[in-house]
């Protein structure tokens, strides 16, 4: 009978390990976790924040300011199409963004050639298909008003490259003309 005892309790501690090992792995896990939250929160703490130097890429207020995009007017006008075979007079206004620091030089730009920015807008809207007029946002035509006027506006010396940043067409609107 002593035999049918043990080999009766023998299984139920088997039972009983296995049921409480999975606990102590568990507990034994998030122990470790916990440390190691403690271990690099401790090491953060010491060793602390760089400090941020003037110089390391950060702009100064003044620098800041002359790099804020700015809005320039180009042009407005109404500039002929007749590719549908009839013509239309489109009311066109453009106007540039550009870094505040370029929007004397463009604004003076535009106000002493403002014959040749008509003109070369006025040729790109004399070829433009009637399909480029009914695009949602113009695509076309702003991309091909960006180029041209990034042609004939100044450039930076430094760099080469343009001082316009973006064209934006506004208010395209078609009038028949002739009615």
């Amino acid at each position: 009978m002593a035999d049918a005892k043990k080999d009766k309790q023998a299984p139920a501690t088997e039972e009983t390990q296995q049921k409480k090992s999975p606990i102590k792995v568990i507990i034994l896990v998030a122990v470790i976790m916990i440390i190691e939250a403690g271990v690099l929160i401790g090491v953060a703490m010491m060793t602390g924040t760089p400090a941020v130097k003037a110089d390391s890429g950060f702009l100064s207020e003044q620098e800041a300011a002359l790099n804020r995009v700015v809005e320039v007017p180009i042009v407005h006008d109404r500039f002929p199409n007749s590719k549908q075979g009839v013509l239309y007079l489109y009311d066109t206004q453009i106007t540039a963004r550009v870094k505040a620091r370029n929007e004397k030089q463009i604004a003076e730009f535009v106000e002493g050639n403002q014959a040749l920015i008509k003109t070369t807008i006025s040729a790109l809207w004399r070829n433009a298909e009637p399909r480029h007029f009914d695009e949602p946002l113009l695509s076309t035509l702003t991309r091909q008003a960006t180029e041209a006027l990034k042609e004939i506006m100044p450039k930076d010396p430094g760099t080469g490259e343009s001082l316009i940043d973006e064209v934006l067409l506004e208010g395209v609107t078609p009038y028949r003309a002739g009615i």
